[in-house]
């Protein structure tokens, strides 16, 4: 039993080591992202970006779209924020991959 419990207090820990993420970006500078409510109000910002341009995403998608953005917003707003970002990107990735199967 001792195994399990130490094995948990490591996983605990590595898992606050990749609460954010350092991003190097082409330009030089470096970007950090994070498990915070900026981090969520960018994505929702990213989603109405896609869901407003000219776009051919079928309707079934676009609502699941939607939804999901709603979601994310709300969880965000509830201090959920791993769910909300979760259901952000998960928007994100079914708007683009909806626009590369036009």
């Amino acid at each position: 039993m001792l195994g399990i419990f130490n094995n948990s207090k490591a996983a605990a820990i590595s898992h606050e080591n990749t609460k954010k993420n350092i991003v190097n970006k082409s330009d030089g500078t470096i970007s950090v992202t994070s498990e915070s409510m900026d981090y969520c109000q960018k994505l929702v910002k990213n989603v109405d970006k896609y869901l407003i341009q000219p776009h051919e995403i079928p309707v079934g998608a676009m609502e699941d779209a939607l939804r999901l953005r709603q979601e994310g917003e709300k969880f965000c707003q509830h201090h959920r924020i791993r769910g909300g970002i979760a259901r952000l990107r998960r928007a994100l990735v079914l708007i683009r991959s909806s626009q590369e199967h036009k």
